[in-house]
C-alpha cells in the first residue's frame, strides 16, 4: 500500500504531473577544455552549469539560423 518511489503520495492523482516526452531533458556527454568550461560558467545564463551550457548553445543556434 505504501509508495516507495519518492514521488507524490498514495492517493490517486497525488504527486507531480508528468512532463510530456518531448519536454523532458535528455542527457548528453560532451568533452570540453578547461577554458571552454570557464567561459560557460562566466558567460552562460542560468543557475546550474547545465543550464548555462544549454543557454549558450541555444543562443548560438538561433544566431546561426538567422544567417
Amino acid at each position: 500500500m505504501s509508495n516507495n518511489s519518492g514521488w507524490g503520495g498514495v492517493r490517486k492523482g497525488a504527486g507531480r504531473t508528468p512532463l510530456e516526452a518531448n519536454k523532458k531533458r535528455k542527457g548528453a556527454k560532451i568533452y570540453i577544455t578547461d577554458k571552454v568550461k570557464e567561459d560557460i560558467a562566466e558567460y552562460g545564463l542560468g543557475k546550474s552549469f547545465s543550464d548555462k551550457a544549454v543557454e549558450l548553445i541555444n543562443s548560438e543556434i538561433e544566431k546561426r539560423m538567422k544567417q
